[in-house]
């Protein structure tokens, strides 16, 4: 009975929201799968962005090979996709949206071969229709004391932030870069305070009003109350963190029914505790 209940209340949910898929399934605590990626194109869905329109659709990517960004809804299945001209992308790892443009960071570098590494800005492409998209900007990073491994980038006010996939002891390092300069000079990456995650991120999200971050790993879902700035130093806690083990889980963003995840093995996952709903719920008026 109890699960039945649960069943009703998620089918109303989604039933009145940006979600029009088929009966989403809790699969642990907190956490519903709501849907699977269905174009074979897409094989390692890295990232994950909320599309400007229409409402309930999403932007992912692969993070090698193709360069293309692709249109999907929250079930799964597939509406445009547009192939980004003239760059050589090498191992895209998250996606970012901010200002009316999509960010797509060429940020792996999982044999920290790479000394440089890049991230693209795009246009909005319509997302019910293919095509091709060129970029208007590029920024050229370098590391700070030699090259590390990221997967998770996202925007914030003026700057663009990695976060380092390397752990050490537990907590993963925030790097910045300003954004006002988009045409390729190289940019050193400014190291800021450390995450304290206890598991290598896969990927972020930052709320449009710039107050919560949401990181993602291969054991759950972590969010941080950051009030609109990284510290330049220290180690921020967690507000909050969702358990869910799964290991190829890469991409997030904040939607109105939580957070949106999506993985390598296809499958779409919704995190539903408040604070990663965007705009945040009313609270219940008091009696």
């Amino acid at each position: 009975m109890k699960y039945q209940m649960y069943a009703a209340v998620v089918a109303g949910l989604f039933a009145a929201s940006s979600f029009v898929s088929a009966q989403p399934v809790e699969v642990a605590p907190g956490v519903l799968k709501v849907g699977e990626i269905q174009n074979p194109d897409i094989q390692e869905s890295s990232g994950i962005i909320q599309a400007r329109a229409p409402r309930g659709v999403f932007w992912t990517h692969n993070d090698s090979g193709l360069d293309i960004i692709y249109a999907i809804k929250s079930d799964g299945t597939s509406l445009g996709q547009w192939k980004i001209k003239d760059v050589d992308l090498e191992n895209i790892e998250d996606i970012a949206a901010s200002g009316g443009r999509i960010f797509v960071a060429d940020i792996g570098n999982n044999d920290n071969s790479r000394e440089m590494v890049s991230v693209y800005s795009l246009p909005n492409p319509p997302a019910n229709r293919s095509g091709e998209v060129r970029p208007n900007g590029v920024w050229r990073l370098t590391y700070p004391g030699g090259p590390f491994d990221s997967e998770s980038f996202f925007v914030l006010r003026n700057n663009g932030y990695l976060i380092s996939k390397e752990l050490s002891g537990g907590e993963a390092r925030v790097y910045s870069f300003p954004l006002g300069n988009r045409r390729g000079k190289p940019i050193e990456l400014k190291k800021l305070a450390k995450l304290n995650v206890n598991d290598t991120t896969r990927g972020a999200d930052v709320t449009p009003d710039g107050k919560r971050l949401a990181v993602i790993t291969g054991s759950g879902a972590y969010l941080f109350n950051i009030n609109r700035t990284i510290p330049a130093d220290g180690i921020l806690e967690p507000a909050l963190k969702v358990d869910f083990d799964h290991g190829s889980m890469e991409g997030c963003c904040f939607t109105r029914d939580g957070l949106m995840v999506t993985s390598e093995s296809r499958d779409l996952y919704l995190f539903t505790a408040d604070e990663f709903k965007y705009p945040a719920p009313r609270k219940a008026a008091r009696r």
